[in-house]
């Protein structure tokens, strides 16, 4: 009766936990979800989803993943800490899709590059990283205008959408006790305070930010590539320590994430659940990550990537549908990358430039390769 009484209060404790986490999340409204282009509706939404232990297979569907730069969520003595600068404003300097499709073997990402040229969810032409802001300083709404830039250009509906900031993936990575990474060279770029040795490393949440957003050692492929490789990391970190596992540590981890992210206001608590149950699969298979390819241009002053308009049209086939992947969509796109500054390298062949050949520096796709890098 008393371990019965106990097992009971563990169970009500841990439900109170969950419900009391949820409460502390950032919900928004967010528009045009689960809609393409001229409004037909796409993949899984809220009202369509059965029970998972009731209904079908669920169908596939996308999700929306942005990285923040807001300084404003930083003191000042943070800010030079992490090395991120005074910059004014808000932009989303990570844009990333993410397909969960039940009848695929890896779960597909398919990132777009903070430069990318094209028509944002106002009309006007520029970078895909100030979407956001344009929908912030409009009615529209900072995530609404990323979605519905999106969906315009690609032709693509999103199912959910998430955003985290700067101090949110500093505490999510702190609250795991750190991710280790190999590198077969040093990595280093003062801008960013990013001073890695070579051979295995735990990064910190603070090393860790560097690690993915340092932007002077290599093209935004590159960063791009580190980005998805540090995402494989974490993930496989995660199920390592057993944290799903250990009430505890998952819920300090639970909590810095329920602190650290704004979702669209349909990623409620049972939907979460829900999606977790269905795509359980899924969500623990490899990465596959790849890029949009384009060409840097900085004829008018401003560094834009431009893109190939069949080249997009590839991309988001492979993203939705799977299968392989277009060599001509794909492979050496970008050309050579710009020269690291002073008091920069360019990163270790274990990091950028891992697997031989596919997603290599100076190329313009971004492929995993997570499999081929020794871990610590």
């Amino acid at each position: 009766m008393v371990l019965g009484g106990v097992v009971v209060l563990g169970l009500v404790l841990a439900a109170w936990a969950l419900v009391s986490l949820d409460r502390s999340v950032d919900r928004t409204e967010v528009s045009g979800l689960g809609e393409r282009h001229g409004g037909a509706s796409g993949g899984d939404t809220e009202d369509e989803v059965q029970p998972a232990s009731d209904g079908p297979t669920p169908d596939p569907l996308t999700v929306l993943v942005l990285g923040s730069d807001s300084r404003q969520v930083l003191t000042a003595e943070e800010r030079r800490e992490l090395g991120t600068g005074n910059a004014w404003g808000e932009r989303t300097e990570t844009i990333a899709l993410l397909r969960l499709d039940p009848a695929a073997d890896t779960l597909r990402m398919l990132n777009v590059p903070r430069d990318t040229l094209l028509t944002r969810c106002d009309g006007s032409r520029g970078r895909v990283n100030a979407a956001y802001g344009i929908g912030e300083r409009g009615d529209t709404g900072g995530i609404s205008c990323v979605v519905q830039t999106l969906t315009e250009w690609g032709d693509i509906a999103i199912d959910h959408a998430a955003k985290v900031d700067f101090r949110g993936f500093v505490d999510i990575v702190d609250s795991v006790g750190g991710v280790p990474i190999t590198l077969d060279e040093p990595i280093r770029d003062q801008r960013a305070n990013l001073d890695l040795p070579a051979g295995c490393t735990r990064l910190d949440g603070a090393q860790a930010l560097a690690f993915v957003r340092a932007r002077s050692i290599d093209s935004d492929y590159g960063r791009i590539e580190r980005q998805q490789r540090f995402v494989e990391e974490l993930r496989t970190e995660i199920s390592d320590l057993g944290i799903l596992r250990d009430l505890p540590r998952l819920y300090r981890t639970a909590s810095a994430t329920a602190r650290a992210a704004e979702l669209d206001s349909g990623l409620t608590l049972p939907r979460i659940q829900q999606l977790a149950r269905q795509h359980r699969e899924t969500l623990e298979a490899p990465i596959d990550g790849r890029s949009i390819p384009g060409t840097t241009d900085a004829s008018d002053g401003i560094a834009f990537l431009r893109v190939d308009d069949d080249d997009v049209r590839a991309a988001f086939r492979w993203f939705e549908h799977g299968g392989e992947r277009p060599a001509d969509a794909y492979d050496g796109a970008l050309g050579e990358p710009d020269e690291p500054r002073a008091g920069t390298t360019r990163p270790a062949p274990g990091d950028s430039d891992r697997g031989g050949g596919e997603g290599a520096e100076g190329d313009g796709s971004a492929g995993n390769g997570a499999a081929s890098v020794p871990r610590c």
